[in-house]
């Protein structure tokens, strides 16, 4: 059962009864309920309900299974703030950029989040999370809060990012969609659901499809890897390849000469003998013989 405050404030001493019959027909306004007391004073009268406490909801470091839906959602709205404030207009982020995002806003966005009783049922409150506010006239209700529930929404928020949806896949989505909603908790990480309130489920298979989605998950990421890892085996493979063709395009040869065979061969490509380049000749005649050849190899070259 909730914890029910009663406060009662006195509003006079003695009122007549027509002033008594006028402050009935605004009973409501602004929450308060006006009631006479067993001394005959008319006085105003304010319920607030506060959420009763369960050892789980005060104690230990994980957020309680009950309100991972809207833990969820706290961390979308969160998340999505720290990247529309920061993202660059006109490029991608690159990847340290926003995992250093994403380390910033678990570590500092989660100040003013507690539980409240909505509908009779504890849930959680805070920035991001729109809850109905279904009280009758006269009825109040109040947030308890505090560091633990700060704490378990840090560690929600870096177990979402890093191990249940991944960092790159988190960007991708913000990217792909224009921005993180709570469609991410309904569509992606199965957080919340449509229609009436599941059943919380016994723990022994809370914790099974946890290990399923963390073996997913590691699968995925080294299906991933292998993946970088082929294309940069190709990679690598093929750039030999390459060299091999542009070698071959360009007419070079592996094969080792001396001088003489070399010279012979040129003669033969100028259309000259073989021996043409290897004659006797005077030092003035072997310089003009060297700038007449090299401006030829050049000029094919630059073909």
């Amino acid at each position: 059962m909730a914890l029910r405050l009663l406060l009662l404030l006195a509003v006079g001493i003695c009122l007549s009864e027509g002033k008594a019959k006028s402050k009935a027909a605004d009973k409501g306004k602004g929450g308060w309920n006006e009631k006479t007391n067993d001394e005959g004073k008319v006085v105003q009268e304010l319920k607030i309900e506060a959420p009763s406490m369960t050892e789980e909801d005060q104690y230990g470091y994980k957020m309680p299974e009950r309100y991972k839906c809207d833990s969820c959602r706290a961390v979308m709205f969160h998340l999505d703030v720290a990247l529309k404030k920061a993202h660059p207009k006109s490029r991608r982020m690159k990847q340290w950029e926003y995992t250093d995002l994403f380390d910033d806003a678990c570590r500092t966005s989660f100040e003013g989040y507690g539980i409240k009783l909505i509908d009779g049922e504890n849930a959680l409150s805070g920035p991001g999370i729109k809850q109905p506010e279904n009280l009758a006239p006269g009825m109040g209700a109040i947030q308890m809060g505090g560091e633990t529930w700060t704490k378990r929404l840090s560690e929600a928020c870096r177990t979402t990012v890093y191990e249940r949806m991944g960092e790159d896949e988190m960007y991708d989505k913000y990217r792909e969609e224009g921005g993180l909603t709570e469609s991410v908790c309904y569509q992606d990480l199965r957080d919340c659901h449509h229609g009436p309130k599941v059943a919380a489920k016994p723990k022994e298979e809370a914790a099974e499809e946890n290990s399923k989605a963390k073996k997913e998950k590691k699968e995925k990421k080294e299906k991933k890897d292998k993946a970088k890892e082929k294309a940069k085996e190709a990679k690598s493979k093929a750039a030999p390849a390459k060299a091999a063709a542009e070698v071959s395009s360009s007419g070079a040869t592996e094969e080792r000469m001396d001088s003489k065979t070399f010279l012979r061969r040129l003669a033969e490509k100028h259309g000259l003998t073989a021996d043409e380049y290897l004659t006797a000749r005077t030092e003035r005649e072997w310089e003009k013989l060297i700038v007449a050849t090299a401006g030829r190899l050049f000029n094919k070259m630059e073909l």
